[in-house]
């Protein structure tokens, strides 16, 4: 097979994908930033020689900590390694700057090799060899390490043992569930019937949001509790240990902390409503304040006059921004509009669904159905770019992908090519972070814009929100337009008292 091959992104733009004749695997793709095939070719041909760069500045993949100071992606060139050449490579390294290695000569997994500084020995006398570590077997099972700290409080010295003792006595020992175990079955809709009832009576708990609280599960409630810790030990200062130790040694988040809290606690109240346990031990556990998120940032109005006057490279970027800044649209709003939604008689758009980004359709986030008013001149480039898709059809997606015609790009996509955008403009990925802009805050920008100019309850309406108290959180910035007035007004107040 060749060692690497090209194909086109959504854009028109060459990407490389190298092949590994060791292991018979492909490597992530990397964009050329090329459109020219022949210039594709040299650029992947020097990165199969000295390994790929960098990745993109405003990109969100972290940058490869293997990088040599070269320019070279080590990490990369050992990946493509055999061992012959692995051999000999080491034997060059030891030749030029006399260091000596050693290498495992029929391994079962090959650990990184050992590279040491060359003894310094008296002429005669052999050097004592190096031995490289050896790697541990693939069958040596993993032991499952449990963070599970009990009786916490009783070691604290807060209060005497014999006291804090009580506070993790069994409160519901006749119920011998195993604590983890019941809350993946509670989160998995084929065996909840907490969830098949709720879906007969029509209420919305869907499939996405189970598979998040098993998550919840999995990641954070198993290793602290183990696999037989049952749900009749439970007891409100085990729930309280549990979300310290997350916040504390985790260091997650208030809101991320809330989700691990909703995942029990929702389980353990049904249970109480069943009657199978006799004291729900969450009912007092106190959520964690959200006041450590970082608040959403937006662009000021010289951004988004560069943004808009700006030559984007892609039509579909060019068209999500117009629609988020200046209409207001959610990220799954835009990739689920669809071209019978598109009224070009009166140039109004309806957003009657969402694309979700796990990839399947839904309603919108509020379940409301509304029109928005849509610049003519975007209009017409909507239907171009639907009707652009070899399966174009009324029913057919606007923001259809390459990759598949039959579905949009994920919500998720434009935020990639909003960094891109800003790093045109001046906006460093330092910078961005710090006021942390993304796709969004184009929205909190149109909700910030329409507020100055309009009544609160047409802000609401075009932006599909159920209450004020929402279109308020939205609109609660100030523009630099917004407080220029405001300086105005302070300046002719002050003109006006002196002179009097």
């Amino acid at each position: 097979m060749k060692p690497f091959y090209l194909t086109k992104n959504p854009q028109g733009y060459y990407r490389a994908v190298f092949y590994s004749q060791e292991n018979g695997t492909f490597s992530c793709s990397k964009s050329t930033h090329s459109k020219d095939k022949t210039e594709a070719l040299l650029i992947a041909a020097e990165w199969y020689k000295n390994g790929t760069p960098e990745g993109y500045i405003n990109s969100r993949k972290s940058p490869d900590s293997n990088k040599s100071n070269s320019g070279l992606n080590l990490s990369n060139i050992v990946n493509r390694l055999t061992l012959e050449e692995a051999t000999l490579l080491t034997s060059l390294i030891s030749q030029k700057f006399g260091i000596t290695t050693s290498l495992p000569q029929n391994p079962v997994i090959v650990s990184t090799p050992v590279i040491v500084p060359a003894q310094t020995v008296a002429p005669g006398v052999s050097p004592t060899p190096v031995v490289a570590p050896v790697a541990e077997s693939a069958e040596t099972p993993k032991k499952k390490f449990i963070v599970h700290k009990k009786n916490k409080l009783v070691t604290s010295g807060m209060i005497p043992e014999e006291m804090a003792q009580k506070v993790y006595e069994p409160l519901n020992p006749e119920c011998t569930m195993n604590l983890c175990e019941f809350l993946r079955n509670f989160w998995t809709p084929s065996k909840s019937e907490y969830i098949q009832n709720k879906r007969a009576h029509k209420k919305s708990i869907g499939d996405y949001h189970c598979k998040e609280m098993a998550n919840m599960v999995n990641r954070y409630w198993l290793p602290y509790f183990g696999d037989e810790f049952t749900v009749g030990q439970l007891t409100e200062q085990y729930l309280e240990d549990f979300l310290q130790e997350l916040a504390e040694f985790r260091h997650l988040k208030g809101a991320t902390i809330n989700h691990a809290r909703t995942c029990g606690a929702t389980a353990l109240k049904w249970l109480k409503n069943k009657g199978l346990i006799r004291s729900n031990p969450m009912a007092n556990v106190e959520a964690f304040s959200k006041s450590d998120s970082v608040p959403r940032g937006i662009p000021d109005e010289k951004e988004i006059r560069a943004l808009y006057e700006l030559d984007w490279d892609s039509e579909v970027m060019y068209l999500a921004f117009n629609l988020s800044a200046f209409s207001g649209l959610r990220p799954g709003e835009i990739s689920g509009l669809q071209l019978c939604d598109i009224d070009a008689q009166k140039d109004i758009i309806t957003i009657r669904h969402s694309w979700h980004r796990t990839g399947f359709l839904k309603s919108t986030k509020t379940n409301l159905i509304r029109k928005v008013p849509v610049a003519h001149k975007i209009i017409l480039r909507l239907i171009s770019l639907a009707k652009s898709s070899p399966v174009a059809s009324e029913n057919s997606f606007v923001f259809w992908s390459k990759a598949n015609d039959y579905k949009p790009f994920l919500p998720q996509y434009y935020d990639d090519g909003f960094f891109e955008a800003l790093h045109r403009i001046g906006v460093s990925e330092q910078e961005r972070r710090e006021r942390n802009i993304d796709f969004y805050s184009l929205r909190h920008f149109c909700a910030t814009y329409l507020a100055n100019m309009t009544d609160m309850r047409n802000v609401q309406a075009v932006l599909g929100h159920t209450t004020p108290a929402m279109t308020q959180h939205y609109a609660n910035h100030m523009t630099d337009e917004h407080f220029n007035a405001i300086r105005e007004i302070f300046e002719q107040s002050r003109i006006s008292i002196i002179a009097a």
